[in-house]
């Protein structure tokens, strides 16, 4: 008799419906969100068009923005958005740091060019006394 009348008690207990909004979901489409704007920032950071080679390294999320150095197919060069002569280079990567040799440099070379060309550029970034360079690839999948 005591195992039916705890069946009865738990028949007779009401349901609620529970309103409550499941925002499981929603944090993680917006942790989603967060993660590709993270990663697609860094590349909107040049407007110069260079056609990069192919890599294989995953992105890196800085919170300080790097010194685009680009080297376009026809050898022009350019710091951020400023064409510059290879000879103005060091004064122009001086002038842009603020003197700060801790600054990231970032190499963006068309893969037409000669790699010769682009190993006397970094040379030169180098013997400005800038130790971080960085080769931008274009990210293979």
């Amino acid at each position: 008799m005591g195992a039916s009348f705890s069946n009865q008690k738990g028949n007779n207990k009401k349901r609620r419906i529970i309103s409550e909004i499941n925002i499981t979901p929603f944090v993680d489409i917006l942790l989603v969100l967060l993660i590709i704007f993270m990663v697609a920032a860094p590349m909107m950071n040049s407007s110069i068009n260079v056609d990069l080679p192919k890599g294989s390294a995953t992105p890196v999320n800085e919170k300080v923005q790097p010194i685009a150095i680009s080297i376009k197919s026809d050898g022009t060069l350019f710091v951020q958005d400023d064409s510059v002569k290879l000879a103005g280079l060091s004064a122009k990567l001086l002038e842009v740091t603020g003197n700060n040799l801790n600054s990231k440099i970032q190499v963006r070379a068309d893969k037409k060019i000669d790699y010769g060309r682009v190993m006397e550029i970094i040379k030169t970034v180098n013997m400005t006394g800038f130790s971080q360079v960085v080769l931008v690839t274009e990210f293979a999948q």
